[in-house]
């Protein structure tokens, strides 16, 4: 698998042989069908961040049909289309969700990288679909050979706000494309975001990222039922009228208005459980574009409060 995949050593960039480098020897290895290809000089919050994200996404591991028209959404300007005949790159895959997509899409491979156990659902839901590999990795690190030839298209979603330094994480996927390939990220925004930079980040900050993750479920879940309640009785039906629109953080709540409690209440876990989340500035994406060297950029706002960055290796 890891050879006619092209997948390598994420230290040294050497081919990979019964899962160990040939070039290195360093050995790794397989779990219940996926690779673990991760680096052993992991810093202390990217183990915190993988664990925290793991025990959302062994938690909450559903597929729900609503999330095909968030996952286009989040990718504009993007569409099907754009993933036929592709090499993909899903940076973050989490339970698989966007993978499935991707696949459904016709790309003609989909390599769907996370650093934590989470793989293990992905593995589930999309490890078997005949154009996908699912591999635990370091986006930062990738598990590829030197002479990779690269991706036609990577997007990452809701994942390098995440890491110590989002900037770094988008140079680096960057730095995988192809001649022509096109790349995707979208974050959350500073703009827009003040209500949660200012309630919701501190608590997290100060008290939930010390908690059991057991526990941060049980906090997430009052939270949560006023969370559905708002969006449902209050933004959901006045989405279209001139007093929703004046309601604070109106485009993003109303926009959750389709969805379950449940998927609800793992939006308020998913606050509050990262050890890490950084609130990123328009400006800031357009330098990440820059820096990449990338063409035919676009900053595009999301319901409000998050940014979608794109752009364009040269060919």
């Amino acid at each position: 698998m890891t050879e006619t995949l092209g997948l390598g050593c994420p230290l040294c960039g050497g081919p990979l042989k019964n899962l160990t480098c040939t070039s290195c020897e360093t050995r790794y290895e397989e779990r219940d069908g996926v690779a673990v290809l991760v680096p052993p000089d992991l810093s202390v919050e990217q183990q915190q961040t993988a664990e925290a994200f793991a025990s959302e996404w062994l938690h909450f591991d559903e597929l729900h049909p609503e999330y095909e028209a968030q996952f286009l959404d989040w990718i504009l300007p993007l569409t099907r289309e754009s993933f036929e005949g592709k090499r993909v790159l899903d940076a973050g895959c989490g339970t698989g969700r966007h993978t499935f997509f991707a696949a459904r899409y016709g790309a003609r491979e989909v390599v769907a990288v996370d650093l934590g156990e989470s793989v293990r659902t992905a593995q589930r839901h999309v490890g078997r679909l005949p154009n996908v590999v699912v591999v635990q990795a370091d986006l930062h690190r990738l598990p590829l050979r030197a002479d990779d030839p690269g991706f036609d298209l990577i997007y990452s979603i809701g994942v390098l706000h995440h890491l110590p330094d989002p900037r770094a994480g988008f140079l680096a996927l960057a730095g995988r494309l192809a001649p022509g390939g096109e790349i995707l990220a979208w974050v959350y925004g500073y703009e827009g975001n003040a209500l949660v930079r200012r309630v919701i980040d501190p608590l997290r900050r100060f008290l939930t990222r010390h908690a059991s993750h057991s526990t941060i479920r049980l906090l997430s879940f009052p939270p949560a039922v006023v969370l559905h309640a708002l969006v449902h009785l209050v933004y959901g039906p006045r989405a279209r009228t001139s007093l929703g629109r004046a309601l604070p953080m109106s485009a993003y709540l109303s926009s959750l208005r389709g969805f379950s409690f449940r998927q609800n209440y793992s939006i308020v876990f998913d606050q509050l459980v990262a050890p890490t989340s950084h609130y990123i500035k328009e400006r800031e994406v357009r330098e990440w574009l820059s820096a990449a060297g990338l063409e035919d950029t676009q900053v595009t706002r999301r319901t409000g409060n998050s940014w979608r960055g794109y752009g364009r290796r040269s060919g």
